[in-house]
């Protein structure tokens, strides 16, 4: 099921615009000369549910939709994308000058205090749980990812040498993450780039929910490390592999084992298969 209405009320198209262009200098020798250096912008996005203020993200302004339906999902708000009833984004500039992107929603829920409980916190990029009042809560409601469908290690390998292609804004700013998602057969489904490792694995999230697209046999990848919160996502949109290209934390490992998740890291000269090696080919 879709939402229902999704609209976007923006003052002009610069919030699309995920980089900004600074004057700055560079130093080569003794020489210090005049450069122009492009940015990744981080903005303001406020969650507004049905009337109530419920979290302030800090993010990169593209994919807004995908994020917002993404986070509420991975935070264990809504269980489909079809339980928001209306979705309006918008631009608008605060008392104080400040000017941030606003995602106001209705949903339908017969419960609301499993939201309204949890608010108001902020988000920032370097980390997805700042804020949280309760972080035990992040585990509610999740099962056991009950996939069993295997993937082959080279294919992962392979898969991992040509990320850089769907990485345009890291291109461009050499300051953002990215988050991958491919199916068994080394095909690419999605990909997003966010300011925030976090909020990139949430926009997949929420192009998955919106496109209704399975996850059984999907393996997601991420250009930073594997933490916590991170493997509670994947438990939660029930992706069976999560690749992470650099070290994961001790948690994420306790959690990959516990949520049945099979946590492989490519960091540089080591691929290591942390929990779940089954699913491996060959093992």
């Amino acid at each position: 099921m879709s939402i229902k209405c999704v609209r976007f009320l923006y003052e002009d198209m610069t919030i699309a615009k995920p980089y900004q262009t600074f004057r700055s200098f560079t130093l080569t020798g003794k020489t210090i000369s005049p450069t122009r250096t492009d940015l990744i912008v981080e903005t303001p996005l406020e969650i507004v549910i049905n009337g109530q203020s419920h979290i302030l993200i800090m993010c990169t302004p593209e994919m807004i939709r995908e994020l917002v339906v993404g986070f509420l999902f991975t935070e264990g708000l809504i269980n489909r994308a079809g339980k928001i009833e209306d979705l309006t984004i918008f631009r608008h500039r605060r008392d104080d000058g400040e000017v941030i992107v606003e995602a106001n929603l209705k949903i339908h829920d017969t419960s609301p205090s499993s939201y309204q409980s949890s608010r108001k916190r902020v988000s920032y990029s370097s980390c997805g749980i700042c804020g949280t009042e309760n972080y035990y809560k992040l585990k509610q409601g999740l099962g056991r990812v009950k996939s069993r469908r295997r993937f082959s290690m080279d294919l992962l390998i392979e898969v991992s040498r040509h990320l850089k292609r769907f990485q345009p804004l890291y291109t461009r700013t050499g300051g953002s993450h990215a988050a991958f998602l491919f199916d068994a057969e080394g095909n690419a489904v999605e990909h997003c780039e966010d300011m925030g490792r976090h909020n990139a694995v949430d926009k997949v999230v929420g192009s998955v929910l919106l496109k209704q697209i399975s996850t059984q046999d999907k393996v997601l990848i991420s250009s930073g490390r594997a933490s916590l919160e991170m493997i509670l996502k994947t438990a939660r949109a029930g992706f069976p592999l999560f690749v992470a290209m650099s070290r994961p934390t001790s948690r994420a490992v306790e959690a990959a084992k516990y949520y049945n998740i099979t946590l492989v890291d490519l960091a540089k000269d080591s691929n290591r298969i942390h929990s779940h090696v089954r699913r491996i080919k060959g093992f």
